[in-house]
């Protein structure tokens, strides 16, 4: 039996490595090239017209403001600022909310609360928005109206109401409001919702009248009632003395 040892059995690999024949390569200077090829390199040498050649400093600077574009006019935006336009004339509360990101789901379910108590929850862009009440009493709006906005509308000034759905969807920022054509801060209609409608203030201040006449009326009668009460119980002694 022929053991063989295992650097017998091994297959090396030679080790290769590139080197240059003439070390490497002048960047800095090199090499002129054949007159030939030198001759064909100048007459394929691609050449151009600088459009920025003699310009002054300022008109080289990239970093220059865009010219801007020409405003081309949209018919229907001008439909919608008139649409809301007219919704701030016939409305007697206006909501603006401040909307942080929220999914399509809580969005539908807000639109669908304040559409069940007789409100429009709108969004406008701020160029509409502009058009609409650019030059009315609600311009001082857009002072607010700087990032995405929510505007709830309403015919009635059902303040309760807005206040109790706002607070279901903390995504929707209540930051003012118009009410009976003024403008209002969050703090002014939370003061407001604490004061009845005017039915239940009509109803209230008849209950009062009502009541005060009663206790005038009682007051007015009360002398009347204990004299009568004496001269009762005086009659009732003398007939009772005199049997």
């Amino acid at each position: 039996m022929i053991f063989t040892r295992k650097p017998l059995l091994e297959i090396l690999n030679p080790f290769v490595q590139t080197k240059r024949l003439r070390g490497k390569i002048n960047i800095q200077k090199p090499k002129p090239p054949h007159f030939v090829k030198a001759t064909y390199l100048a007459l394929t040498k691609p050449f151009f017209h600088n459009p920025k050649k003699n310009l002054p400093l300022i008109d080289l600077c990239t970093k220059a403001s865009p010219t801007r574009k020409e405003e081309i006019e949209n018919p229907f935006q001008k439909i919608l600022a008139q649409e809301a336009l007219g919704y701030f004339q016939s409305s007697k509360l206006i909501a603006f909310y401040h909307a942080n990101p929220m999914n399509s789901i809580d969005h539908f379910k807000a639109f669908a609360a304040f559409h069940k108590e007789g409100m429009l929850m709108k969004g406008l862009g701020k160029k509409t928005l502009e058009m609409a009440i650019k030059g009315t009493p609600y311009e001082a709006v857009l002072d607010i109206y700087v990032s995405r906005n929510m505007i709830v509308f309403s015919s009635e000034p059902k303040i309760k109401q807005l206040l109790k759905i706002s607070k279901r969807f903390p995504q929707l920022i209540l930051m003012a409001g118009v009410y009976e054509g003024k403008f209002l801060h969050i703090d002014d209609l939370i003061k407001y919702s604490s004061i009845p409608n005017l039915e239940t203030a009509q109803a209230m201040l008849a209950q009062n009248l009502k009541s005060s006449a009663s206790k005038l009326h009682r007051q007015l009668n009360s002398h009347q009632t204990s004299l009568l009460a004496l001269l009762n119980d005086r009659q009732k002694q003398i007939s009772d003395s005199s049997e």
